[in-house]
């Protein structure tokens, strides 16, 4: 088994997020305040793409904790279709559930407050927590049927971490995974480990993996026999992620 790239910080985290998300999932449907863990954590996310990408989607997301850690080994491993990846099919997902996301915002039903605990707190947080429900519904749904990370290819959180990221690309603190074609051997190994089916071995020419889908997880950078692979910030090692 290959040696995790992640810090033990990070490591620990994954395992305490899955608690995290249960209890915005679970929890928030009796005390729905806790929905507002779920908005702290998609304004922290955009902030955090500024700089690493989809990094957040890769090793601090709980949801994505969960999918790596537990869902994974009831998922079939099928790869997800290719169509499906399409920034068409993106933005479709991306519209339609932040405008329902939206339109329940400016619909909250203040007036009924006093009746929900946490007042009008839990109303507003009670919207985060369907969101989160529903789209962690998806994401099983579409792990049984394809891979774990299926839905990761079509969240919209992770679309818009993407379109950040590439508005962002000239900024000093970019983390990436960077690639060295001289070093590899050709093997594969790397994309079968990737849990977004990526064509790492085509990105190799361009000096990193320049791929909408690339959560900078590091599961090709610790698979690889070779240091064809590398996480990387600023040209230099990602000293974040060292082990």
């Amino acid at each position: 088994m290959a040696v995790s790239s992640r810090s033990s910080a990070i490591e620990i985290w994954r395992k305490i997020a899955i608690g995290v998300l249960f209890a915005v999932v679970v929890g928030g449907l009796f005390y729905p305040p806790l929905g507002l863990i779920a908005a702290a954590m998609m304004v922290t996310l955009l902030i955090t793409s500024l700089f690493r990408g989809r990094y957040w989607c890769g090793n601090l997301c709980p949801r994505g904790a969960f999918l790596d850690m537990i869902v994974r080994y009831i998922s079939p491993g099928r790869q997800f279709p290719g169509w499906a990846r399409t920034l068409r099919v993106r933005a479709v997902v991306l519209v339609l559930l932040m405008s329902g996301f939206a339109w329940s915002l400016a619909n909250l039903p203040l007036h009924n407050a006093a009746d929900v605990p946490g007042g009008v707190w839990g109303v507003v947080g009670a919207v985060f927590v369907r969101l989160c429900l529903i789209t962690t519904l998806g994401a099983i749904f579409l792990a049984l049927v394809s891979q774990q990370r299926a839905w990761c290819a079509i969240c919209p959180m992770g679309t818009m971490q993407h379109l950040v990221d590439r508005a962002a690309t000239r900024r000093p603190a970019r983390a990436r995974i960077a690639t060295d074609p001289e070093a590899c051997r050709d093997c594969g190994i790397c994309e079968r480990a990737c849990p977004m089916d990526i064509p790492i071995r085509e990105h190799l020419e361009a000096g990193e993996i320049d791929h909408p889908d690339c959560l900078r997880c590091g599961a090709c950078v610790d698979v690889c026999p070779t240091t064809a692979l590398s996480r990387v910030t600023s040209g230099a090692p990602d000293a974040a992620d060292a082990p």
